[in-house]
Order: structure tokens, then sequence, then C-alpha cells
């Protein structure tokens, strides 16, 4: 029996609408399990202030109850504008938490010049009350350029005693790709411990990690399947299927893609998740949740039933002001494995 045809998907339910947000979608969740079962998920967002949004909940009322989270930005600039999104993170046994982050840096008086993006990482322990920024740990070939090199990022997979981080990626003339970066679980949970890096590789192609995460252009980690994948998604392990799954958003071209992997590296089956009218809308910031409570407390892995949410979101340049990039309607699929 073929992987797709173990995965069953339930009808786009409508979670949450538009006007039901005081704040902009603009990052996806990051749950993390609560002792008593509930889920607290962190959400950042520059679009206005407050940046850093909490909420405890279930899986059926996720904004339960809201409330704020901290970032330490540790001496890295902050200037409106500029700033470091949470996007997944990965508890460690005694509750230390590592947070893979998108950081952006604007240039503060032309936004068409000096525009940089970079994948970091920051510490918590505390339980995501408090973030630490420690730096970061990915950048690309354009940055500081005549270029907008959105990085987007983090989805999060995590085999074998490694850490895979997914996200965008541009060479000299700026043409974009989704590559990853992968980092040893032992030597990152030293290194965050001693508030400081560990050795980052990012992919160099046909199974190879060598290249430099910093300067040095990834490989391609996604096959060509007609659309044009965008990191700003989700990762995780499905123990049923025993197959690592990434979304990927498609922006104008109105698709929320679903891989899977045996390996981290190869992604050869994916489905469509959600179809939009192309050019109308998009669907970033996807996350998956468990729909029963089989899965870890960080939700890097589930069982056999989860869901994954995912807003729809109007692409600014094609719409009016009340249907651009500030509208969210909140939708939610379950999967259920056979």
């Amino acid at each position: 029996m073929s992987v797709l045809s173990r995965v069953h998907l339930g009808e786009p339910e409508l979670v949450r609408r538009d006007e039901d947000f005081d704040f902009t979608l603009d990052a996806p969740f990051v749950p993390l399990r609560n002792p008593d079962g509930t889920w607290r998920l962190l959400h950042t967002s520059f679009c206005e202030e407050p940046y850093y949004h909490s909420f405890t909940g279930t899986a059926d009322n996720i904004f339960a109850e809201s409330g704020l989270y901290e970032m330490d930005y540790n001496g890295y600039t902050s200037f409106r504008g500029s700033g470091v999104w949470v996007m997944s993170a990965y508890k460690f046994p005694d509750g230390m938490l590592a947070g893979f982050c998108h950081r952006e840096l604007l240039h503060p008086t032309d936004p068409g010049f000096g525009n940089s993006f970079f994948i970091g990482l920051a510490v918590s322990r505390d339980g995501g009350h408090l973030w630490k920024y420690l730096g970061d740990i990915a950048g690309n070939a354009v940055n500081g350029r005549r270029y907008y090199p959105n990085m987007g990022g983090c989805p999060l997979l995590v085999r074998d005693g490694w850490f895979y981080v997914y996200f965008n990626d541009y060479d000299a003339v700026g043409l974009c790709r989704v590559t990853a970066a992968r980092m040893r679980v032992d030597e990152t949970e030293r290194a965050l411990r001693e508030d400081r890096l560990p050795a980052v590789f990012k992919y160099t192609g046909s199974g190879v990690w060598e290249s430099d995460p910093m300067q040095a252009t990834g490989a391609r980690i996604l096959p060509d399947v007609g659309f044009h994948p965008d990191s700003h998604a989700k990762g995780v392990y499905c123990r049923p299927l025993e197959r690592y799954l990434l979304t990927m958003q498609t922006n104008a071209e109105g698709r929320l893609l679903l891989f899977f992997s045996e390996d981290c590296q190869r992604f050869d089956e994916f489905l469509v998740l959600d179809e939009a009218e192309e050019g109308k809308w998009m669907q970033p910031y996807s996350f998956f949740l468990s729909a029963d409570g089989d899965c870890s407390d960080d939700m890097n892995e589930v069982g056999g039933r989860f869901y994954v949410y995912y807003p729809k979101k109007g692409l600014l340049e094609h719409l009016p002001d009340a249907f651009g990039y500030d509208h969210d309607d909140l939708y939610r699929r379950l999967i259920t494995i056979g």
C-alpha cells in the first residue's frame, strides 16, 4: 500500500474568521503541551504591537486564553520593522527549549536596499515564556543587496540525532529555492546550555551536508512538482506512516502542499492540502496539532490523527486593503492515517 493511499483528508473547517483576530497572522503557531494536556501556542507578529502572543487551549478551542511571551534580543538589532520570529521549537528532556527562528534586518531608512534575512537559534529555560536569541545560523548570498530575500522558515524535522531546518535560499542573482541546514541534536543542546551556537551545515546536494550556512547557496531539496514552494510552513514526523512531513505554501499559485520523506532529504511524494484562487489567496503559516493527544510535547511527532491549521490570506498587491495581507480566515483539515 502506498503512503498517499493511507492518508485520509477531512473537509476544510473554518476555525476563526478574520474579524475575530485582533492581530495579523505573521508566522506559524508553535504548540507546546502543558502538564494538564492543554496546549500553549506561541505566535509572533510584527504587523502591530504587541509582537509576541501566547494562547492556551485545546485542539477544539486553541484561543481559550490569551497572553504574551517575551524575547531578549541579546544585542541583535530590533528597530521597528526588523525582529525575530520564533517559528518552531524542540523540547529537551529537562524542559529546555530550542527555538528555530526567522530574523529580519530591514534597512531603517530605505526599504529597497540593504535588507537581510537569517535563520537563527533562541533558547528558553522557563517553558517558552522568555526567549533569548543566541544568533544567526544561516544566511543567503544576496543579503544586503537590492533584493528582498525572505528566507521564510523554519519547518523543523528531527532524525537520527540531527535537527533539519528548511528555508528559502537564494543564489548570486536572486533565484530562490527551498534548501535546508542541519546540526547535531546533542551538540546543539550543549551549545544552548552555554549560550552559544552549534556547528551548522547547509545542504550541498546528493546527500552531502558541507556548505557554509551563512554564505554558500544550498542545493534544492524539494522536487519540481509544478509549483514554487515557500517555506513559511511546518514539519512533523508521523509515527504510523514512518514518514517525515513538510507543508509548503506556494504564494500566488494558491496551493498548500504536503510533502513526504523517509530520510528528511528526498521528498518523493506530495499531495495538495488546499487550493485557492490563483493570484488572490495564499496559505502561509500552516502548523500541525494532534487531534487525540498522541504526540510529543513539542509537536515534532504525531500519531494517526492530527490537524493541519492554515490561514487563507490575501495577496496585498492584488486585493484592496480590506482583503490584503492582514486578512486572515483560519482553517484546519483533519488528517487520519489508515
